[in-house]
């Protein structure tokens, strides 16, 4: 079987390296190379992994701009592993075969965006998924489903782990059957199929009036290799860096205030329940008891009306 491969994460590098263990023919590995890897949440680079193996490399930064010369290649399976750009019908259909995609949930469940931050929102078991790559996102038939479980304490980045573990044990179930020409996968249920919708990085603010749990769940989702959940103090925008749930101490304190530092970690108020966060270390030294964290929104407009009249005031005739 000749191959091409796609992709330009770490789902996509565990991938990589097992079609090369499994001594496929890898005809050409495109490389996502955006402008920007900072974005990307868990990007990997494989010019030096293809070069090492003297396989074939192009780096891209729009799949769908390469149609025509990957249509020129003879080649029979097609993988595409861990990239939001939908492949177009040409792309797809030039594997003589067919093609194969990726995704991390139990398809039929958790088509869509942003899956790993989903299952540990949600606290959602998740499975590597490989099924059959259609125009149509995560519907295709499935080849392998090799499931893990998502508990409370789970972070995006243990997730993560637990997903590329699986992934090398659907991929060493997967591989021999392509090698030998086998080809069954097994439609999805579409009685059971639901959706997740994108997420962005602002969606990472965090609002102090929801429950403790409620924010627990956002900054383990938002958690590295994505953006990160996020509050402000003063001037600044803090990053939090991890959180737990305090179930111990007694306190009643007003929404946003900071009620206890220690070291590391303060206590939070939050609209029900207390939590501990850890924000990003040099805030951590400027975080006090009785600071508040957000913005309380009728305070700023007043805040900015008074300073703008200020200003009226200053500059008089001039505006």
């Amino acid at each position: 079987m000749r191959v091409v491969f796609i992709g330009g994460v770490n789902s996509s590098a565990v991938t990589l390296h097992k079609l090369i263990e499994h001594d496929l023919d890898i005809v050409m590995v495109y490389g996502f190379e955006p402008k920007d890897t900072g974005l990307v949440s868990g990007y990997h680079n494989f010019s030096t992994l293809c070069s090492d193996n003297s396989i074939n490399y192009t780096p891209f930064q729009k799949i769908n701009d390469h149609i025509n010369e990957i249509e020129k290649l003879d080649f029979d399976v097609l993988f595409v592993v861990g990239i939001s750009q939908l492949v177009s019908e040409g792309i797809i259909d030039s594997a003589k075969v067919g093609a194969i995609g990726f995704h991390p949930t139990q398809l039929p469940k958790g088509r869509g965006r942003a899956p790993i931050a989903w299952l540990v929102d949600e606290v959602q078991d998740g499975a590597a998924t490989f099924f059959v790559l259609e125009e149509e996102a995560d519907s295709g038939a499935v080849f392998e489903q090799e499931c893990f479980e998502v508990i409370e304490a789970d972070t995006a980045r243990s997730v993560e782990g637990k997903l590329l573990d699986a992934m090398a044990i659907a991929l060493d179930r997967l591989l021999p059957k392509i090698k030998r020409g086998e080809w069954r996968p097994v439609p999805q249920d579409e009685t059971l199929a639901t959706e997740y919708a994108i997420r962005k990085p602002d969606d990472g603010l965090i609002s102090w009036s929801l429950p403790a749990h409620k924010i627990d769940r956002l900054i383990k989702a938002a958690s590295e290799p994505h953006p990160g959940a996020f509050t402000f103090f003063e001037e600044n925008k803090i990053k939090i860096l991890a959180s737990r749930i305090e179930n111990a101490l007694k306190i009643t304190g007003v929404q946003g205030r900071v009620l206890k530092v220690n070291k590391n970690e303060a206590l939070v108020q939050s609209g029900s329940g207390l939590i501990w966060i850890t924000p990003e270390h040099q805030y951590m030294k400027q975080l006090k008891v009785g600071h508040l964290l957000g913005y309380r929104i009728e305070l700023e407009i007043f805040k900015l009306k008074q300073e703008l009249q200020q200003l009226k005031s200053t500059l008089g005739d001039k505006i």
